[in-house]
């Protein structure tokens, strides 16, 4: 899905995203979850969460539910890459702010 290098622009609404990730490394979170998480509108949210997957940054996949049962439609989740983390982690503490697991 694109080059894979890491590199990505930078931008004050990328960090919000990113931190919400960084509150629990571990965890999957949808775009709804990050949303609400950064106050990032989708227009704004969806491109960044794209870029980042696409960077490598991120890895994504659709939740697994029977929407019909569920009542409602699957969302995409995503989590942070061993490399998005370490890639984060060092752009963070670029800026004095350290990440915790």
């Amino acid at each position: 899905m694109g080059k894979r290098d890491g590199h990505v622009r930078i931008s004050l609404q990328t960090l919000r995203a990113l931190e919400a990730f960084l509150e629990n490394v571990s965890e999957e979170l949808s775009g709804a979850d990050v949303q609400k998480r950064s106050g990032l509108a989708s227009g704004t949210l969806y491109p960044i969460l794209l870029r980042l997957e696409s960077a490598g940054w991120f890895v994504s996949r659709w939740e697994a539910i029977d929407p019909v049962s569920a009542g409602r439609p699957r969302r995409r989740l995503y989590r942070l890459t061993p490399s998005g983390l370490a890639r984060a982690s060092e752009l963070f503490a670029s800026f004095g702010r350290g990440v915790t697991a």
